[in-house]
Order: structure tokens, then C-alpha cells, then sequence
């Protein structure tokens, strides 16, 4: 594959999570019964967890159950689009990081907002993608991209 083909990539959303955040709180639990006071550290456990649903139904926490794809383009420049047909144009921040499973990207948009998007290796069409991501955001494809946006700004 050429290094100028965008990479479409499909971003992880709530329900992704749902799996790995239920084994850290079974964890948490036993934990705080292997401690040796546990019927405390049982109570503050679920407490932290009561609270954590609590602010949800507070739309404190919001992270969208829609499925999102991320299109990057060689130039830095991003699209995301929903399944709602909506799509959000914007750019790469620079603030990003990746490991061989885990990409979490920082979008701007055009009106300014800020975007945190991960992405996990698994949900990829191809492995290749995922390894291109990698590769171009370890090596900073789109600093060079942001200079010369800063300049004509």
C-alpha cells in the first residue's frame, strides 16, 4: 500500500469497553476483600462504581454509542463519519499516542472543538491499517502538516 492512501479506520466507542471496565471492578472487588479491612474497602468500591452510573445518568459521561469512522489523509487533515450520516472535518492535534494494540488520537475540528478518539487494533479490516497508523504517528507525519497550516494561518 502507497504511504499517500488515506486510512479509514473505525473508531471504538462505549460498548467496547463495557467488557474491560466489568474485570477492572471484579478485580477492584476482590482486591479490596484480599485487604485486611475489607468490608470497608467493599463499600468504598461499590460506591465508586455507584457513583460512576450516577454521573451517567447525569449525562456527565458522554461518549456516544454511534459507530464512527475515522478517514486520516496523508496530510493530517481527518474526516469522521457517523452512521448517522453526520461527518466532522478536522485535523490532527499532535497530541497522540499509539502502541501495537491501542491508538488514542486527538481531532480539532473546524469550529475548535477537541476530539478523543480510540482506536483498537482489533476492530480493523486489516492489520496493515492499523500498522500504517502506527508507523506514521511514531514517526510524526503530521508536524510538518501543522507547521505550514501555523504559516498560512
Amino acid at each position: 500500500m502507497p504511504t499517500e492512501q488515506a486510512l479509514t479506520l473505525k473508531v471504538a466507542n462505549r460498548r467496547d469497553f463495557v467488557l474491560p471496565v466489568a474485570i477492572l471492578a471484579l478485580l477492584t472487588v476482590i482486591s479490596a476483600l484480599l485487604s485486611p479491612q475489607p468490608l470497608l474497602l467493599v463499600i468504598l468500591v461499590l460506591l465508586v462504581f455507584a457513583t460512576n452510573r450516577v454521573a451517567r445518568t447525569l449525562n456527565t459521561y458522554k461518549i456516544s454509542n454511534v459507530k464512527l469512522t475515522l478517514v486520516i489523509f496523508p496530510d493530517g487533515w481527518v474526516k469522521i463519519k457517523s452512521d448517522r450520516k453526520d461527518m466532522i472535518e478536522g485535523f490532527l492535534d499532535g497530541q497522540q499516542w499509539c502502541t501495537h494494540l491501542v491508538a488514542v488520537l486527538r481531532v480539532i475540528d473546524k469550529q475548535g472543538g477537541v476530539k478523543n478518539l480510540v482506536i483498537l487494533s482489533t476492530q480493523q479490516q486489516s492489520a496493515d491499517v492499523f500498522r500504517r497508523l502506527n508507523m506514521w504517528l511514531r514517526q510524526n507525519f503530521h508536524k510538518d502538516i501543522q507547521d505550514k497550516r501555523v504559516s498560512l494561518g
